[in-house]
């Protein structure tokens, strides 16, 4: 029990400081217009819905600010559920089915545990993202977190990175980020 009540009470202090910067001012500045979900909120819900650990196969933000989670079931660790957030409502669970399924090795290793992403880090990743392909203006398509391998100068091999894709009306854009904020590739058309 101890665990549990460990584990949920690291994971409120992260999301807490991504809660809380998202209010700040510099955050939103970092932020431009996006519209950032409520992590806080979700994370908070599903951890009461399905408990700790929490890890993470796929997380997508869309440009609504609507969130897809992709978790491991922790009591059977070879499937994978998809839950969804929209603006204060979370549902879910929904199997996800693979089109050829992976072994559970292979999910174990896939999975990203939740108190190693660094919500906080997201808003100032973002104007970074703007400022490497020279697009301030630029409005988020999407955001990406899953484990895979860079198409970057510097290439990571199976490591969690953070993909942002932005958009303007003449140009599109991609930046690969590390879990630590390190820009691994920038592509802009």
């Amino acid at each position: 029990m101890r665990q549990p009540i460990l584990f949920l009470t690291l994971a409120l202090v992260v999301l807490a400081g991504a809660g809380a910067r998202a209010q700040d001012g510099v955050a939103r500045a970092e932020a431009g217009d996006f519209a950032w979900p409520n992590l806080t909120d979700m994370l908070t819900r599903l951890i009461a819905e399905v408990g700790p650990p929490i890890k993470v196969y796929k997380l997508v933000i869309d440009a609504d600010s609507k969130v897809e989670l992709w978790i491991q079931d922790q009591r059977q660790r070879d499937f994978i559920d998809r839950w969804h957030y929209d603006h204060g409502t979370l549902r879910g669970p929904t199997p996800v089915k693979f089109k050829e399924y992976p072994s559970r090795a292979a999910l174990d290793h896939h999975v990203i545990e939740l108190l190693e992403i660094d919500f906080p880090r997201l808003p100032a990743m973002l104007a970074s993202a703007r400022k490497r392909l020279d697009l301030p203006t630029a409005q988020v398509t999407g955001i990406e977190l899953e484990r895979g391998d860079s198409s970057g100068v510097i290439s990571l091999t199976d490591s969690p990175i953070w993909t942002f894709h932005l958009a303007t009306p003449r140009h599109d854009g991609r930046v690969e980020f590390s879990l630590k904020g390190t820009v691994l590739h920038v592509d802009k058309d």
